[in-house]
This record gives structure tokens, sequence and C-alpha cells, in this order.
């Protein structure tokens, strides 16, 4: 937003310079470049969406470069500099490099009857600006990715987190599709920690994660919401399937090496999103039932009905 309220205001001081001096064609463009800014600014605040102006706005600078170095002379190249700087912070690298190849090949062409020495030079420092670009695109887009990572994805387990989960779950507000979900948490865990320590109470939670995503043909929609409690979305699936998902986790886990060892066991609530329900309320709806199901004895499935 704040990129491109800053283009708006830049461009839109040289289009009043240029109307005013009677440059009524260079100016027009000018004030056409302007409007787009403005109008990212005003799409990005009002949807909150980025990926799309983003790409958009890259192409209309570079273009705008192009048209400004056709009308008004090959003097107008240094506009190519602040171009490339702006296409590699707005765009995914790879996106950034293809598009701007292409406008450095259209920029070179446009200037080609220029001296041979200053078109040398102009490519040269082309190039080189492109290629710290591409660096620093590449080294920020990577960094972003880790902060991502790391926000998203829980420390011990490397599954996804609670932010996550709200996040993802936020995402089925308006979905048409059946949603469903699984929250369940490990009896007696307590107990581990108390017993054996900390450290092997670590080593059972990184155990019971591993458990519970071989069961599941999508281990990303398996999520670490605090403590002990986890939750699985079975996205566009209905209860049906979801509680026969709880069945073999649960069936599963009674049979495996933590239940063997520590007397682990699954308490667990299953739940489907109806058509006039919000998340919020969905969610919490299947939070009593998980806390029904520990008040019941543990080591059972609760069927989390909306009355």
């Amino acid at each position: 937003m704040g990129l491109s309220i800053t283009y708006a205001i830049c461009v839109g001081i040289f289009a009043a310079i240029r109307l005013l001096n009677q440059d009524w064609m260079i100016g027009l463009l000018d004030v056409v470049l302007a409007l787009f800014g403005l109008y990212v600014f005003v799409v990005v605040w009002q949807t909150r969406k980025t990926e799309f102006p983003a790409l958009a706005m890259a192409i209309i600078t570079v273009v705008g470069t192009i048209a400004t170095i056709i009308l008004k002379g090959p003097d107008q190249v240094y506009w190519a500099y602040p171009s490339v700087a702006l296409v590699f912070y707005l765009l995914p690298t790879r996106q950034a490099l293809v598009l701007w190849l292409i406008s450095a090949a259209v920029i070179l062409y446009l200037l080609i009857d220029l001296p041979t020495i200053k078109l040398v030079s102009i490519a040269m420092t082309l190039f080189i600006t492109s290629f710290f670009c591409h660096v620093f695109s590449s080294k920020m887009h990577q960094q972003h990715a880790r902060l991502r990572r790391a926000a998203h994805e829980d420390v011990l387990t490397q599954i996804k987190n609670r932010r996550a989960f709200n996040r993802d779950t936020e995402l089925l507000e308006s979905s048409t599709q059946p949603e469903s979900a699984i929250l369940f948490d490990l009896d007696h865990f307590k107990k581990v920690n108390d017993y054996f320590g900390h450290a092997t109470g670590d080593r059972v939670l990184k155990q019971a994660t591993e458990a519970v995503k071989a069961q599941l043909d999508h281990p990303e929609l398996l999520y670490r919401i605090g403590g002990d409690e986890f939750a699985i979305l079975c996205p566009g699936e209905d209860f049906n399937h979801a509680y026969q998902l709880a069945k073999d986790i649960h069936q599963q886990f009674n049979a495996g090496a933590l239940h063997e060892e520590h007397g682990l066991t699954l308490s667990m609530a299953v739940s489907q999103k109806e058509y006039n329900e919000s998340v919020r309320e969905w969610l919490g709806r299947l939070d009593s039932a998980l806390f029904k199901a520990k008040k019941s004895g543990r080591d059972c499935i609760i069927k989390a009905v909306r009355y």
C-alpha cells in the first residue's frame, strides 16, 4: 500500500509538471500511471490481497518505462533503474526475472542506434543493477519463507501450530463445501512429564505426532494447538469421513508403542461445520465436545452435534 501510494504521488507530480509545460503525450501517460498506482492502493486496502496487484503494478511500471523511452527518447533510460528494483521487490524472484529480461531486451532494442560505447555502458549498468536486485530478491524471499514457516510451525513437533490453525480455519468461513475437523489430546500425558521429566515428555509428543501423521493422507492438515492438544482439518469432507478417520487413529494409537509403554490414550471430538454456522461457533462446539470426552472417562470419541 505504501509503495503504490508513493508511486502515485511521485508520478503524479511529474504528470502535473509535464501538463503545465504542455507536454501532453507524456503528461497524459504519467496521469494514467499515477491513477493506476492509486487504484492499486485502493484495491489492496479493501481486499488485503497483494499478489495480483503486485504483478499488475510491476507490469505497468515496465510498460510505462518503455513508453517513456519511446515518447521522449533514449535519455529517459534512467527510469529503467528504479523499474528493475521495483519489479524485483514486488514479485517472486522467478517471475521478476522473466518479466525484467523481456523488458530489458525491449529497452536495449529501443536504444540500438546509440553509439556503441554508450549502448554497452547502459547494457552493463543495467546488467549489474539487475544482478544485484536478483540477489537481493532471492535472499529477501528466502528469509520471508523462513519467517513464515517459523511463525506457523510448532518448534517441537515441526507440524503447524495454533496460529496456522486459526489462519486456515478462517479461510473456511464462507466455504460452501462440507468442512469437518477432529480435536484430540493425549490422556494422562501429565503423568509422563511428572514421572519421567520434560525431556521424555517432548519425545512422547514427537512420537505421538508421527503416529498420527502416519494415518493421514495429508499430514500438513495436522496441527499442535497447545500442550498435548492437536487438531486435524478435513477440508471438503463430511462428518462421516472425519469420524471414520478419528476411529482409525484411535484404534491404531491404542495398538501402538505409546499406549503399551506409558498407557497413553486419546480423547477425541469430531464435528462438521454447519452451513449457517460461523467458524468460531463450530470450533467452540468442537472444544466443548473434547471437554466432554475428558469428563466422560477419556479414551473415547465424542460426536460434536449441533442442537
